[in-house]
């Protein structure tokens, strides 16, 4: 039997498998992980464009919160209409008290199609154990979608 038909099938196999295998072409996943205070403090430095998000609720926020942050409460009935009218393609960082509203905020977020998103691992009590500021400023005003 001649070489080339012995191994013309496992070319083939290779050939739809790097067709449908093939990343080139298809839309990209967005961005959803968790960052630390020190990861949070150099993307805010780093990127102009990054909304940051506290999730708490209004007593939580008054104790304290992150300078420049907006305030959308997670526990909320209309957390997700409000949060999903903002821009999906702009880079949002979320936190909470200890990152786990914000987490699932950005699960919820993320299945919304929303592209770059982060977590503050620890949420603000990560943040003011990493001894950064605490802020008492009102919140920033939410971007809307365009």
């Amino acid at each position: 039997m001649n070489t080339a038909f012995r191994f013309a099938p496992l070319f083939s196999l290779f050939f739809i498998a790097g067709l449908f295998g093939s990343c080139e072409g298809q839309p990209q996943r967005g961005v959803a992980r968790d960052i630390d205070a020190e990861e949070l403090k150099t993307l805010l430095s780093e990127r102009q464009d990054v909304l940051l998000l506290d999730v708490r609720t209004d007593m939580e926020w008054n104790a304290g919160h992150i300078a420049g942050a907006a305030r959308i409460d997670f526990l909320e009935d209309d957390f997700s209409a409000i949060a999903h009218a903002l821009p999906k393609n702009q880079p949002i960082a979320l936190y909470c008290a200890a990152g786990g509203r914000s987490e699932d905020a950005m699960n919820n977020m993320a299945k919304a199609g929303f592209t770059e998103l982060y977590n503050l691992r620890g949420g603000f009590f990560g943040w003011e154990d990493a001894g950064e500021n605490v802020s008492f400023e009102a919140p920033a005003l939410l971007p809307k979608s365009e």
